[in-house]
């Protein structure tokens, strides 16, 4: 259930690509290898969700403490995990199974991992072998400025900014230490029947990126970075790893998920 990086023309929908425009910026002395694999996306559940529940799109219920898409077949017996917030946690790879998601049925194909709750959302699953000075760690993800036309996070060394320059377009740009690095257009395609109001930043939804999972890979090192690009029958989750000069797509790491149809 893999789609293609979509990071950052964002369509409504929750498919398509763009071109990733990048600047040049300076900081961050540590590199990662283009050819270093970085491991899996996964998902800290939750026990239990109700229908009536406004829970983000990343956050998925099961019995399970913690799946992936990935196949049992590319990961090891034994993983290292980082969740949104606290350390590494090992976890115990277990077997195949179909968990539901959305409606009408729609179940997600995961592998499950036996191990401790991590507070939900998206999760890391470590590559087995790190290289000598990567000491991964979760970033926070504040948000803290908000308006229907620009929003702005920092994240660690780095800010995330929206700014809409049309009823339905935007860019997205992001700085390390205050120096842009890294931007792209965004835009919400509207499907039949779609609200045509101007998008609402503040308020989010389909078409609007928003930054939900964040790890530095070393103290002032790379930062990999999630961002969810709903749609409106789905979710894109997109990987960036966001160096001191440019920040490029991990499309391995990337995943849709669809939810119901609209």
């Amino acid at each position: 259930m893999r789609a293609p990086l979509l990071l950052l023309a964002v369509l409504g929908c929750g498919n398509g690509s763009a071109p990733v425009p990048q600047n040049v910026s300076t900081s961050s002395t540590l590199r990662v290898d283009p050819t270093q694999p970085l491991g899996w996306l996964a998902f800290a559940t939750t026990p239990t969700r109700n229908d009536d529940d406004i829970v983000p799109a990343y956050v998925i219920a099961s019995a399970h403490p913690l799946i992936t898409l990935a196949p049992p077949t590319e990961l090891p017996p034994t993983a290292s995990v980082l969740g949104p917030t606290g350390g590494i946690t090992p976890f115990k790879v277990g077997a195949a199974a179909k968990v539901l998601y959305g409606c009408d049925g729609n179940a997600l194909e995961v592998t499950t991992l036996d191990g401790p709750r991590l507070t939900p959302g998206v999760a890391w699953i470590l590559p087995p072998a790190m290289p000598p000075g990567w000491s991964p760690a979760p970033l926070p993800i504040v948000a803290d400025a908000s308006s229907a036309t620009q929003r702005r996070y920092a994240i660690g060394p780095l800010t995330f900014a929206l700014a809409r320059t049309g009823d339905h377009t935007g860019t997205l740009t992001i700085a390390r230490d205050a120096r842009t690095i890294h931007t792209a257009p965004f835009e919400r395609h509207l499907m039949e029947g779609a609200d045509r109001a101007p998008i609402d930043l503040a308020s989010g939804g389909p078409g609007i990126p928003e930054p939900v999972a964040a790890w530095a890979i070393a103290p002032d090192g790379p930062v990999l970075l999630t961002v969810l690009q709903p749609g409106y029958e789905g979710s894109t989750l997109s990987v960036l790893l966001v160096e001191g000069a440019s920040a490029r797509p991990i499309e391995s790491l990337s995943t849709y998920l669809y939810y119901c149809a609209f």
